[in-house]
């Protein structure tokens, strides 16, 4: 009898102990990749410049981005778990961190999460960074069709400065495939605030987003809504392919957000982009990524400076091979024209890398 209580108590405090390891959970995860580029630059639409870079390695500034984060949640009980993530950029090439002395410049946020969704507070990527790195309509994912940091930015769209600090975001659970996110990052009196929404919806082969972000100016510039940013995207699984498209306009356009740079509403320009992307599976390992998208920017006459309106293009294809889900080498190109061209504003790039996620 006193055997079958020891073994009882025995298994119990092994179960406690269980329970406890489970109740709060921490993980290490990260990728790396690296790539080899070169690119040529043009100064007009046939001539080239005398600079063509060589074979460069990868970045911590490209936006595929190599890092290692860790993400943690505890049960709080009653449904409330206690959750947070913070990550930060590697270079791979020499194994330093990110610029600016900060070791987790991609995430550092703290938060509750419970059956009315999440409300996390910290350094937070911004909607429209979210809405791209959920592949609504950008088939790349920030990935191989940016290979040169000179090649950044989303293909011509806005991703809206990326990431912003002392945010407040709430997000919705996931109702009949739709999701909101609301997020609020104040500048302390020192920046303009950056608020946005982002409206997801996903089931079956239909993907879609709405977002919606801007920089609010009031008691700091005087001048309130500005780089007001509106996305539509989506993305169509055919069986055979996948079909992504994207709309972006830009109201009273302006890429800062600090304080000393606007000085009147009267100077703010506009910019219109749409992209059409395609991801075509060739076989289960390899898949063909092309990807345009084209843009324009207008800007008012002030002063005796005239109005202006700039086209740009970018058209990249890529070949990425699996070797497992979280191992793949990608080959990719990429070209960019601009219609008034400067010293090096048509770029033509080609990179080789290979990306591991742990």
């Amino acid at each position: 009898m006193k055997k079958t209580l020891i073994v009882g108590a025995v298994l119990t405090a092994f179960a406690a102990a269980a329970s406890a390891q489970q109740a709060s959970s921490v993980t290490l995860y990260g990728i790396v990749d690296v790539n080899v580029a070169q690119s040529k630059t043009f100064g007009s639409a046939t001539t080239p410049a005398t600079t063509v870079t060589g074979m460069n390695v990868y970045s911590p500034t490209n936006p595929r981005g190599s890092r290692f984060g860790l993400r943690g949640s505890e049960d709080l009980g009653g449904g409330l778990r206690g959750i947070f993530q913070i990550e930060g950029a590697i270079n791979p090439e020499n194994g330093t961190t990110s610029a600016n002395n900060q070791l987790f410049n991609r995430h550092a946020w703290v938060g509750l999460a419970g059956g009315f969704g999440e409300l996390t507070v910290g350094r937070q990527e911004t909607m429209h960074r979210v809405m791209n790195n959920l592949n609504f309509n950008d088939v790349a994912t920030e990935g191989e069709l940016s290979v040169t940091t000179a090649n950044s930015g989303l293909q011509l769209m806005q991703n809206f400065g990326t990431r912003v600090d002392n945010a407040v975001r709430y997000t919705s659970p996931v109702m009949s495939g739709v999701q909101v996110r609301v997020q609020s990052a104040m500048g302390q009196r020192v920046t303009a605030s950056t608020n946005g929404m982002l409206l997801t919806y996903s089931n079956g082969p239909l993907r879609a987003a709405l977002t919606y972000e801007y920089y609010d100016g009031t008691g700091v510039t005087g001048i309130d809504r500005w780089n007001q940013v509106t996305t539509m995207s989506g993305q169509y699984n055919l069986g055979f392919m996948t079909v992504a498209l994207g709309y972006q306009w830009t109201d009273r356009l302006l890429a800062s957000n600090a304080a000393n740079t606007l000085t009147s509403a009267a100077t703010l320009g506009e910019h219109k982009a749409y992209n059409l992307g395609v991801i075509y599976p060739v076989t289960k390992e390899l898949s063909l990524r092309v990807q345009y998208t084209e843009s324009n920017t207008k800007t008012p006459a002030v002063g005796t400076t005239a109005a202006t309106s700039r086209d740009h293009a970018r058209t990249g294809v890529s070949a990425r091979y699996a070797f497992s889900p979280r191992t793949y080498a990608y080959l990719a190109y990429t070209e960019k024209k601009v219609d008034v061209p400067t010293a090096t504003a048509n770029k033509n790039s080609l990179g080789l890398g290979i990306s591991h996620a742990f």
